[in-house]
């Protein structure tokens, strides 16, 4: 073969090489370990169901890349990670022992801890409560890292468990006399069915830094580029929506004390409005039009584009006039105080007067603007 051949040969190699390599498909590996339902798991035809399988696959859909999922025991998904088997623990939750060891996403929901014990036993989730009993944990969770720490040297016997049907199995059988677990984890696979109504939460929720605040994923430290991606594309899924009709079809009730942030349509640096629990904190509005032009004719006009637009994030919260409980009026003219009350008292139920503080400033960010309210609301049931 001549040399000009060979060199064609090679430069077409090269170029089919270059073709291939740029229409590989780019991946997020996450490992998981598809046993904790309604978390994760397998449903009967082997799929992968649950809703950290739909926050990671929504995640990836963000993010343009086709999602790996990689059964990994949770006991020992730490060294995994570490060993380049995947690159995402999906789910775990940040403690300040786990932040010295590797990183981590913001919390995509929170996490509630509690003891369960079989009815009438009169436990409490306290060292002193405890001395002598047999608490049963997972193995490689924050709370088995918890009860070690905070209860075993006061004689409380730890006993850890790789799974969760074995845990189980001795709580009923009395090996064991209560167990340190994930409220909605336990209650899924055993508060609510027939063999655990004899047995239920032992006191309050725990807060501990040992038990961290929520549920994250996790990261090597050398990956601070795809933990920024991947706060910015759960970011992007609340502002969307997505994330909220994942997480409240599984978390109706334990999203309750976790933020949720309602975004503005306009590209503005905060929430219309944000809701922690029942309660509802709203921005303050303007009497601006939806072309973002201020009501003619003085105070009055004003004050009425405002109580609609207060209306309307109210409606846009899962709220009402009927559920606000306070409300602060800034006027940048206290001559005006008669005309705003003539209007705010047409909107409010003459027995559900919100408590209210008014004064007087300077002046509003909008040139022209008159008024300006600010509202706190509770969820409508």
């Amino acid at each position: 073969m001549s040399l000009a051949k060979i060199l064609s040969a090679l430069s077409l190699l090269a170029l089919t090489t270059g073709c291939v390599s740029s229409t590989v498909e780019p991946t997020l590996r996450f490992g998981v370990e598809p046993l904790v339902p309604p978390f994760e798991s397998r449903n009967d035809k082997g799929e992968l169901v649950g809703l950290n399988i739909e926050l990671g696959n929504a995640l990836c859909a963000e993010l343009q890349k086709r999602c790996v999922w990689v059964d990994q025991d949770y006991a020992t998904n730490i060294v995994a990670l570490e060993a380049n088997r995947f690159d995402v623990i999906m789910p775990m939750t940040a403690t300040p022992a786990r932040r010295e060891r590797i990183d981590f996403t913001e919390n995509l929901y929170p996490l509630s801890s509690q003891l369960v014990a079989r009815k009438g036993t009169h436990l409490q989730p306290d060292a002193k409560s405890l001395q002598g009993t047999r608490i049963g944990v997972l193995a490689g969770t924050s709370r088995e890292a918890f009860a070690k720490a905070r209860w075993a040297e006061s004689g409380v016997t730890i006993r850890s468990f790789q799974f969760n049907d074995q845990l189980i199995a001795s709580l009923q059988s009395g090996e064991i006399d209560a167990t340190l677990q994930d409220s909605i984890e336990i209650t899924h696979a055993f508060l609510s069915r027939p063999q655990g109504q004899a047995f239920g939460f032992a006191g309050p929720a725990l807060k501990d830094p040992m038990l961290g605040t929520g549920v994250a994923m996790a990261l090597r430290k050398t990956d601070s580029k795809l933990r920024d991606e991947l706060n910015t594309a759960l970011e992007r899924l609340k502002q969307s929506g997505q994330y909220q009709a994942i997480t409240e079809r599984y978390l109706s009730s334990a999203i309750s004390d976790f933020p949720r942030y309602r975004a503005k349509a306009q590209d503005l640096p905060f929430s219309d409005s944000v809701q922690i629990g029942e309660t509802i904190y709203l921005s303050g509005v303007l009497g601006l039009d939806v072309d973002g032009q201020l009501a003619a004719g003085g105070i009055r006009p004003q004050m009425v584009q405002v109580m609609e637009n207060l209306r309307s994030a109210l409606d846009r919260s899962g709220s009402s006039l009927a559920h606000v409980a306070k409300c602060t009026v800034i006027l940048t003219d206290v001559k005006d105080f008669a005309g705003m009350n003539e209007v705010y008292r047409r909107y409010f139920p003459a027995d559900r007067l919100p408590a209210r503080t008014t004064f007087a400033g300077k002046q509003l960010v909008v040139p022209g603007a008159k008024v300006e309210l600010e509202c706190l609301a509770v969820a409508a049931s």
